[in-house]
């Protein structure tokens, strides 16, 4: 299952371009989008556009602010509507799923946004207990964004030391830079 959502995405990324990597981010942010292999899609379109900063920037930027607009669609839902994301089946959430997120967000406040958003596993579970703080939009927003951009910037490393690896071993080089 996970690699032909794997290469369909990866597909449509070739087709449609930076869009849908926005898209698949954004989902993931949005805890509807967990069961796609993000990290994964992410590391290979970095590979594809090549190991210059002007190349992979763009990818880099789809990806932080997509996370980043899905973590704040979820937080707006959770605050304003009422969503409960852990009764919604598309969504792989546990009733109890959002404890460790809560004792976070207790014990560290708005930084703990940050710090889940930058390690992979526990991004975007904090979205719905601070939606149900008293933390403002913007700041949630913030931290949101501060984290999604470390996390993509460990994954851009990931992948210029893959590409960089390929060649060392003299292997073809990935990049195409």
């Amino acid at each position: 299952m996970l690699d032909s959502s794997f290469e369909t995405t990866l597909g449509l990324l070739e087709t449609y371009g930076i869009a849908v990597l926005f898209c698949v981010f954004v989902l993931e942010g949005a805890l509807v989008g967990k069961l796609i292999p993000t990290r994964t899609v992410f590391v290979a379109a970095i590979l594809a556009v090549g190991s210059d900063v002007v190349a992979f920037l763009p990818v880099a930027a789809a990806a932080v602010v997509g996370a980043t607009a899905g973590q704040c669609l979820l937080f707006v839902s959770v605050r304003r509507l009422g969503v409960d994301p852990t009764r919604i089946r598309v969504v792989p959430v546990a009733d109890d799923g959002v404890d460790g997120p809560l004792r976070w967000l207790d014990r560290w406040g708005v930084p703990a946004v940050a710090v889940t958003n930058a390690l992979p596993g526990t991004r975007s579970w904090i979205a719905v207990p601070t939606a149900n703080s008293s933390v403002s939009t913007a700041r949630f927003a913030a931290a949101s964004l501060a984290g999604s951009t470390a996390y993509a910037g460990a994954l851009v490393t990931v992948a210029l030391g893959l590409d960089a690896a390929i060649a060392a071993v003299g292997g073809v080089p990935v990049a195409f830079s």
